[in-house]
């Protein structure tokens, strides 16, 4: 998927124009990386597997993940991913409308590095996709 020094991120979300407007904000913000769109969670996790399996094409270094969506959903997919030691490793930030404790907690409880109620404006998208480029996706000092 991306080059050995390309950084490169993977988002899961049945919203079309949520997908868009998430890798258009991300560029606008400065950032440096692949960006990839998934439709649901079966087209998640088949996107990681065939990458688990390959030479040439690598895991994505940050996963956003929506938490509703058709054939199986976050909160499953999350799991999911976590179970398998090929990618548990790969932070996972959740992407959502729903604003319900009970999912924060979930999630959180399920190895979630984050939970971010999505945005309203574009603005507010770019700012959230300066603020994870910067979180995840920079090397950090040694």
């Amino acid at each position: 998927m991306a080059g050995e020094d390309q950084k490169a991120v993977l988002m899961a979300d049945d919203d079309s124009d949520d997908c868009m407007l998430a890798a258009e904000a991300f560029v606008v913000s400065g950032g440096k990386a692949v960006f990839d769109c998934v439709a649901d969670g079966n087209e998640l996790m088949l996107y990681l597997l065939e990458r688990t399996n390959s030479d040439s094409k690598g895991l994505p270094d940050l996963i956003l993940l929506d938490l509703n969506m058709p054939r199986k959903d976050g909160r499953e997919v999350l799991l999911e991913i976590k179970s398998l030691p090929a990618l548990r490793h790969i932070p996972i930030v959740i992407l959502s409308t729903s604003k319900e404790k009970a999912d924060i907690d979930l999630t959180a409880e399920a190895g979630a590095k984050s939970f971010i109620t999505k945005p309203s404006s574009f603005g507010e998208w770019v700012e959230i996709m300066r603020v994870l480029g910067k979180e995840w996706l920079t090397k950090r000092a040694e």
